[in-house]
């Protein structure tokens, strides 16, 4: 029987149980193998360091990008995971705005945009730049909360350092709430709109963004990844943010045949947990088997054993507190997050939280009807813990709970 001492704080940006909620995880635990690989944590790495270890910035046109992307199978990586090289091709032909590079990272369980833009701000801004050049347009906008000045400050100082003649390159902050970085709520809010999702289908290229144009926009992440392709380097990694159960909440960088249990200890997890959620809030709940922790830390592996890649996010969920109390403050933290613009989201959600409660099925019938894919994206995570939790949540709604019934809970 394991007895296990609660920590003072568990989740990034959720208070569950009587622990507040653990602050974002935005340090570097250590250095990269591709996208960080001349980074060291706790410092920015200048133009000087950056052109000397990566060399300068290439002359690309757009078929170069879109070759680069191809190549590397790159895909978005702020939760959608749409192809970068069919956003770049939908943009031929068009009298493009501005690129747009989405550092808003809302969700609370990632940390790896802003690692990025702190460590290697350069590696960021040359993708962005290449891809202004290459669609003729003049401007980059760099989203990041207001709320991060300091990591404002940051990519500020290396846009000063930088001669990108003939494109302007700035700072626009933003919200900082869940939702604040799907890209049409990107986009509304540079028009002076509320940062929140408009509409579900076309990707944001061919929505009609800013002024009537249409905007690339992609995340940090991507934007890193196609510079690191278009300069010729082709390996492997995994960007991971780890939180949790464990002693060092942080981001990784590994290779992408690095085991999830790998990752857990060197972040200081004991393995000792009720459950892996994998991908973000909107993610799955997995359990910690010798399976889920020896599946390599790439998008395919964990998708092929019903995980979720989602932001690169893994959030370790102890025994103690109750796991149920943890999925419970999970869901609600969905539905207080929500744009509020739809029945599903306003009465779906809130409803769905209820059948969890009194141990219920949760509901499906808000699956694809919001306005935007936050409610259908809460549901399944809902739906994915309440399967994981199916005998615990049963006693939880008898008046028992197994956790203290098995002498786990402190």
């Amino acid at each position: 029987m394991t007895v296990q001492t609660r920590p003072p704080a568990l989740l990034p940006g959720i208070p569950v149980a009587g622990l507040h909620a653990a602050p974002p995880p935005h340090q570097l635990l250590e250095r990269g193998t591709l996208l960080l690989s001349n980074a060291t944590p706790g410092t920015t790495v200048g133009l000087e360091d950056h052109q000397r270890f990566w060399g300068p910035l290439p002359a690309a046109q757009l078929a170069d990008l879109i070759a680069a992307a191809e190549r590397t199978a790159l895909a978005g990586a702020g939760g959608a995971g749409f192809p970068t090289a069919r956003k770049l091709q939908s943009m031929v032909g068009t009298r493009t705005g501005p690129v747009i590079v989405n550092g808003s990272e809302g969700e609370s369980a990632s940390g790896k945009d802003t690692v990025l833009l702190t460590h290697v701000p350069h590696l960021v801004l040359d993708a962005a730049v290449m891809t202004a050049r290459a669609l003729d347009t003049r401007s980059v906008v760099v989203r990041i909360p207001a709320a991060r000045s300091a990591v404002i400050d940051v990519v500020r100082a290396a846009i000063d350092e930088r001669d990108d003649r003939g494109i302007r390159v700035s700072v626009s902050p933003g919200e900082d709430t869940f939702i604040a970085g799907e890209a049409s709520a990107v986009i509304s809010s540079l028009q002076g709109g509320a940062a929140a999702p408009a509409t579900l289908g076309k990707p944001p290229t061919m929505r009609s963004g800013l002024r009537s144009r249409p905007v690339l926009l992609s995340n940090v992440e991507t934007f890193a990844r196609l510079a690191v392709a278009v300069r010729g380097h082709w390996d492997s990694s995994s960007l991971l943010t780890v939180s949790g159960a464990v002693t060092e909440s942080g981001v990784l960088e590994v290779a992408a045949s690095t085991a999830l249990g790998h990752i857990l200890q060197r972040a200081g997890s004991d393995l000792d947990l009720a459950a892996l959620i994998t991908g973000g809030w909107h993610g799955t709940w997995l359990p910690v088997t010798p399976t889920t922790l020896s599946t390599p830390a790439n998008r395919d592996a964990l998708g092929g054993i019903g995980g979720h890649w989602g932001a690169g996010a893994l959030i370790a969920i102890p025994k103690d507190p109750c796991p149920v109390e943890v999925l419970h403050a999970i869901t609600g933290y969905l539905v207080g997050e929500g744009a509020r613009q739809c029945a599903p989201c306003i009465l779906g959600l809130d409803a769905a939280r209820q059948d969890l409660l009194i141990g219920a099925p949760v509901t499906d019938r808000v699956q694809g009807r919001g306005l935007c894919a936050h409610p259908t994206a809460s549901i399944a995570a809902m739906r994915s813990g309440q399967a994981l939790l199916a005998e615990e949540l049963a006693k939880h709604a008898a008046g028992r709970c197994g956790a203290r019934e098995q002498g786990v809970l402190t």
